[in-house]
């Protein structure tokens, strides 16, 4: 009864049932992008059937720019293990096959059961916040479908809340904080939580009006490593945003036109960076070589706003790149929200 009670007041964390019976209608007629974008996911999900989950028993990231190495060996275990978790959370939702939700379950079952401690230190909480809601997405995919016991499902609730959530690093004003918005957001659609989910999306609020300048730049990350990685840290740090926004669109409280009192919103941000994404000789704020740029490449996430607002210089990118999927908390975008979906805003 409590779960739903849940589902009455929140649709469905990241993928609701309204797109993934569409997801089904684009791979029987075989639309593009998302027919060939669904070829690359199955492929994932078929690879990944007797993985064998990496679970840091001790959740501690060293940061990146002290420990590159210890870095990415602290963490991806969890990005691995969870983007595959969700790969195959997916494909038993477009074929049925229960083969891959046994395969998701396994994944999420050993990540909530396996670690032991919990450590915010260094980039320890940056990276649960961009890796983890990924299982997430995972697991509200399977929570209704009779292929995962409610005991594991209670257990995982009972890690959202009392382990998962307080990694978030909603609080901080740069990019981090957009990160901790995308697991809160997660965690409160996922438990029923109304008043976090009103928090996260008042937080998404001020993350426009104090991130994105009135001509839609971002002041705090267009300058980083003198401007080496402006373009990156702005795409690293609108994903989060727009992430988040999908999640709060889909349960009810749709911001993406929301503009501040200074004229930023997310709309301009994406126009502005769309035209440096394709153009990046054009980005004002490295006088080196443009190919030296970092990071220009990280868009996966206009997949999702292109639906909403049309963009040349966009639309470019994504023809060049598709299928696009990404490391950090949403991947596998052309498939879900390609230009085949376009109209199904749920």
């Amino acid at each position: 009864m409590e779960q739903a009670k849940e589902r009455e007041r929140f649709s469905s964390v990241f993928i609701s049932d309204s797109r993934i019976k569409t997801l089904k209608e684009v791979i029987s007629e075989k639309r593009e992008p998302a027919y060939s974008a669904f070829q690359a996911l199955r492929q994932c999900a078929e690879d990944n059937l007797a993985r064998k989950p990496n679970v840091s028993e001790n959740w501690y990231v060293p940061a990146y720019y002290q420990d590159e190495e210890g870095h990415y060996k602290a963490k991806n275990g969890l990005r691995d293990d969870a983007n595959a978790a969700y790969a195959l959370a997916l494909c038993f939702r477009i074929t049925g096959e229960k083969k891959y939700a046994r395969s998701a379950v396994r994944i999420i079952d050993a990540w909530t059961s396996g670690i032991k401690t919990m450590s915010r230190r260094d980039d320890s909480a940056l990276s649960f916040s961009y890796h983890f809601p990924v299982l997430i997405f995972a697991a509200d995919l399977l929570r209704d479908e009779g292929v995962w016991g409610k005991r594991q499902q209670e257990r995982f609730k009972a890690f959202l809340r009392n382990d998962a959530l307080p990694m978030n690093t909603m609080a901080r004003t740069n990019n981090w904080g957009n990160w901790g918005l995308v697991l809160a957001v997660s965690c409160a659609v996922y438990l029923g939580d109304e008043e976090l989910f009103n928090e996260c999306a008042d937080r998404w609020k001020y993350f426009v009006a104090h991130q994105i300048a009135g001509d839609g730049t971002l002041p705090m990350e267009v300058k980083r490593s003198g401007g080496r990685q402006g373009i990156g840290y702005s795409h690293f740090c609108l994903m989060a945003q727009t992430v988040a926004a999908e999640i709060l669109r889909i349960n009810g409280r749709n911001l993406y036109d929301y503009e501040s009192e200074l004229g930023g919103s997310l709309k301009k941000a994406f126009e502005r960076i769309a035209g440096w994404t394709i153009r990046p000789d054009t980005f004002p704020h490295w006088e080196g070589d443009p190919s030296e740029l970092k990071g220009v490449r990280y868009f996966s996430y206009f997949e999702v706003l292109n639906t909403r607002w049309t963009n040349r210089d966009a639309s470019k990118s994504l023809d060049q790149a598709r299928p696009m999927t990404a490391n950090h908390a949403a991947p596998f975008l052309t498939f879900t929200h390609g230009q085949a979906v376009s109209n199904e805003w749920d």
